[in-house]
């Protein structure tokens, strides 16, 4: 009998090019964690509604670097009460369904035999809801 711990094991991301624009996505995990920096952070993983194929986008919660979360939040239905907070739980947002922007840019990486690798990377760079059907 075989026994191993695949809590960390995913296959790695990155890898998949979307086209550019703006695409709809679920959200089907939200974990947070620390960047290598010391940066909390949330590692949100979102699927794309056509293809299903993942993304990892990484969130920071640092006063004065959380636009990006607010964006996110805020795509997902997440509202400010009257002083600006957010108040929210994972449960919130996971299975939302959000639009979001691609852009590729050019991407370089040391692969696991040491050899430097170029090629081209999604990012994606803004959120908003889904504009409902009319």
């Amino acid at each position: 009998m075989y026994k191993f711990n695949m809590k960390n094991e995913k296959e790695p991301s990155g890898n998949k090019v979307f086209e550019e624009g703006w695409h709809d996505w679920e959200v089907v995990k939200l974990e947070e964690t620390t960047s290598k920096q010391g940066n909390e952070m949330f590692v949100i993983t979102l699927a794309e509604n056509k293809t299903f194929e993942s993304i990892d986008i990484f969130a920071i919660t640092a006063e004065g670097k959380r636009w990006f979360l607010k964006q996110f939040l805020t795509a997902c239905g997440i509202t400010t009460d009257k002083e600006g907070v957010m108040e929210w739980d994972i449960t919130d947002v996971i299975g939302k369904r959000i639009s979001g922007k691609i852009e590729n840019e050019p991407n370089t990486w040391i692969d696991r035999e040491g050899k430097e690798r170029s090629g081209t990377k999604s990012r994606l760079v803004r959120f908003e809801a889904i504009k409902a059907d009319i």
